[in-house]
């Protein structure tokens, strides 16, 4: 199994140009740096002790805040994310900030993790949740790099299909030196594979960075007088839907607002021309700071001010719940208080 691994992602690498070349055109790679994914650098690290966490996308980059910045006092760090957003959240945070850098995280092809290895020489890793890469975590292991998985979790679905391949899942998470998981049913299904220092230690979601809960709250004006509603991180049709509640709610509660923050920025063309169909008059902003008082669904096309959005409102619908995606993770909403709205998914 590994060796077929090894060659198909060796295989695929000669396709990796024309693929990102596409998802520039879809507006999901940032085309100025989309390099980094194939180990394309210009940015370079100091001499010394130098740590690499990686995650996918926001919420996983949001959950590690604290521990980067516990890290941050005493070593570099480097931090690899795939998505736009994940990024977008980076910079907000960590801008001008000394001793980090963010990279587009290295697609997993043999080619790029030599290279991405040989620039970076990370002296221990952090990956989090589900984020397992066979060649990255091979390599690491052969050059002798602890390699730890924190809020490590195994859905339902991909313990079904790792089962299938049991003695291949064994040995590539056996390479962790410790694992971290965010919850009980996560560690037994870690523990089904016979793996090695497998722990428990809660869900580093509850974990509040605390820089970002002592955001400055400046309040709108015109907002204090509007009943808003937030539909969080959705996907496509879920806008409609939720357009669709506000003109039946716009007569009886005329001071209604209704917020989106959809998943994908890329996809707001699309929503905008599903308003323009109606009679809502709409918005497109970075945050509540431009709101107008005659707006009916303001969209958000910004990652970096969600949490702050969030304060703003007690009803929150959780995106991706109405469609088989599966609703996002919900904790940042209830930390706030607001009555969530959840799907069948």
């Amino acid at each position: 199994m590994r060796l077929a691994y090894y060659l198909i992602t060796t295989v695929l690498y000669y396709l990796l140009y024309p693929y990102l070349h596409l998802r520039i055109l879809r507006k999901k790679e940032c085309p100025l740096r989309y390099k980094e994914k194939l180990g394309v650098y210009l940015k370079n690290r100091d001499n010394g002790y130098l740590i690499w966490f990686h995650c996918s996308s926001i919420g996983e980059l949001k959950s590690i805040f604290p521990i980067i910045d516990h890290y941050l006092k005493k070593s570099q760090i480097l931090v690899t994310t795939s998505t736009l957003g994940s990024n977008e959240v980076f910079q907000k945070k960590y801008y001008n900030t000394k001793n980090i850098i963010h990279q587009y995280a290295p697609i997993d092809s043999p080619q790029i993790v030599k290279k991405f290895f040989k620039k970076w020489s990370p002296n221990i890793i952090f990956f989090t949740e589900s984020e397992i890469w066979p060649n990255q975590i091979f390599y690491a292991k052969n050059k002798n790099i602890p390699i730890i998985l924190l809020n490590a979790r195994i859905s339902n679905k991909s313990f079904i299909k790792w089962k299938l391949i049991k003695s291949s899942m064994n040995k590539i998470l056996n390479c962790f030196d410790l694992i971290l998981c965010q919850s009980n049913e996560s560690a037994d299904y870690f523990n089904y594979f016979e793996t090695n220092n497998v722990k428990i230690l809660g869900n580093l979601k509850f974990v509040v960075s605390e820089n970002f809960e002592n955001e400055n709250k400046e309040e709108n004006l015109n907002l204090q007088k509007k009943l808003i509603f937030i539909a969080l991180s959705t996907h496509p049709t879920e806008e409609k839907f939720c357009i669709r509640i506000h003109e039946s709610l716009k007569s009886q509660y005329p001071n209604l607002l209704t917020i989106i923050i959809p998943r994908h920025i890329n996809r707001i063309p699309e929503i905008q021309k599903i308003i323009t169909s109606t009679k809502l008059n709409f918005l497109i902003a970075e945050s509540l700071d431009n709101f107008e008082n005659n707006t009916d669904i303001l969209i958000i096309n910004s990652y970096g001010n969600t949490k702050k959005i969030l304060k703003s409102s007690k009803y929150v619908f959780i995106g991706g719940s109405l469609v088989k995606h599966g609703g996002q993770n919900p904790i940042e909403v209830a930390y706030n208080n607001a009555l969530i709205f959840h799907g069948p998914y």
